[in-house]
């Protein structure tokens, strides 16, 4: 009893007169606690939870789910209401999940004055519902904003249409609800005053649009550490630099420096090489060692030499450095290059340009695996062989298969058809009818040519 008196004092007023009951009186008070409790009970158990997510045609998990457990008493009318106009709008029921599940407000917006006239306002600025559907679902904040056209008038006229517009909201679902006023435009007059042009800075937003909406402060500083590290406001590379700049942490840009230096480097050949080409500091530590070591190691390159060609480390290792050495020193051992060919001007070169001038050397059947090396390498398993006249023209096989595949290409620059047989089958293990050769016909208007591969 002592107890429960203890307990009494903690919930009750301090009052001396409420802490003195008698038995008759605490055994009255808890009976009315359970009877209030038993009330709560019986009116929960007469509740009945509507999801109105459900009416999409979607399982019950997943629909509670979506709803987060919220109950939908007196707004569930007003719920079904904002998924009814999603879907007549042309969405679907996957979309209108996604929609709930990003943004959950949308299913208690009152649809006569939230949803319709904002949804009607994007048609009026000449959004298609597809359109609407993709704006909506990449930035659900929007239905939410007061003044949707100023900021979308903003970033079109800045942007240049709705497809670029949909293409930086999808990239980031913030742009739209930042503030034009104290964030974007002074970000944007900033740029302006370092001389980045119109067309430079709509490029910059499609690349890196998170940091339009960052500190004006940290715009700032992005732009003195850039011009710390000697490139001026009027070189060709300072927004590429910039970008890099905003883009990685003091600490991971200073390693990419730490990187290089480690390979021998010296800190005046890292800023000269960071000026010229910025986006090699976007490589991560293991691509950049990999490719000095291929470069040092097996091209056999001086350390002077990539430090005058630091662009050399912007390709792929994989799809460009590498095969296309093998390339090039396959050729050299095989006397079939010609002089005045260095690793650089070799990939460098388009894919085409390469194919053309190199790999067509390679026609000859002896050397047909280097050539199938160097395409599986850049292009996997499906592959193409240029026509020895029409350069223009390929036709497609797949070393997968063991019969012969046909493709025709017609009004070529040889002004004939081309017709590509590739035996799949290698020599060693000829193909069901016997041949073990690989044929290239191009058939002219005057006479057929048949180079053997």
């Amino acid at each position: 009893m002592l107890l429960v008196q203890k307990r009494l004092f903690c919930i009750l007023p301090c009052n001396k007169s409420t802490i003195h009951l008698s038995s008759y009186e605490i055994c009255s008070l808890f009976s009315s606690f359970s009877t209030a409790k038993d009330q709560i009970s019986d009116h929960k158990s007469n509740f009945t939870v509507v999801n109105p997510l459900q009416s999409c045609e979607l399982s019950s998990e997943k629909a509670a789910k979506t709803a987060k457990c919220r109950t939908c008493d007196t707004k569930s009318s007003s719920s079904s209401l904002s998924i009814e106009l999603f879907k007549q709008s042309g969405w679907s029921d996957a979309q209108v999940m996604k929609l709930m599940q990003r943004e959950p407000r949308l299913l208690h917006a009152n649809v006569e004055t939230i949803l319709k006239p904002r949804m009607r306002s994007l048609q009026d600025m000449g959004f298609s519902d597809t359109e609407i559907v993709q704006l909506v679902s990449s930035c659900p904040n929007v239905l939410n904003l007061r003044d949707i056209q100023p900021r979308i008038n903003f970033w079109r006229s800045l942007l240049g249409s709705n497809e670029r517009l949909l293409k930086v909201c999808r990239r980031n679902m913030f742009l739209l609800t930042s503030s034009l006023v104290r964030k974007i435009e002074p970000n944007i007059s900033l740029l302006r005053e370092c001389g980045i042009s119109e067309q430079c800075i709509t490029r910059m937003v499609v690349t890196l649009p998170r940091f339009f909406h960052r500190t004006n402060k940290y715009i700032n500083e992005s732009i003195k550490h850039v011009e710390e590290l000697g490139v001026s406001r009027d070189c060709k590379m300072f927004p590429h630099a910039l970008l890099t700049v905003m883009t990685l942490s003091r600490s991971r840009f200073d390693a990419t420096f730490a990187t290089l230096m480690s390979f021998g480097w010296s800190q005046p050949d890292s800023i000269a090489a960071f000026r010229r080409h910025p986006a090699i500091w976007n490589l991560s530590k293991k691509n950049l060692c990999d490719k000095m070591t291929f470069l040092m190691k097996e091209a056999g390159c001086e350390l002077t030499y990539i430090i005058g060609h630091p662009v050399l480390l912007a390709f792929s290792l994989e799809k460009r450095l590498r095969p296309r050495y093998e390339v090039l020193n396959f050729l050299d051992q095989n006397k079939l290059l010609d002089k005045g060919h260095n690793l650089l001007s070799v990939v460098t070169l388009s894919e085409e340009k390469f194919r053309n001038k190199f790999l067509f050397l390679l026609r000859k059947e002896k050397f047909i695996a280097q050539y199938d090396s160097y395409v599986v390498a850049v292009q996997g398993k499906h592959y193409s062989h240029p026509c020895p006249k029409c350069t223009g023209e390929s036709v497609s096989f797949s070393t997968a298969t063991t019969t012969a595949a046909f493709s025709l290409a017609k009004g070529g620059s040889c002004g004939g058809i081309f017709l590509c047989r590739a035996l799949i089958a290698a020599a060693s293990s000829p193909s069901a009818n016997g041949d073990s050769a690989r044929d290239i016909v191009c058939v002219t208007v005057s006479k057929a040519t048949t180079y053997n591969r």
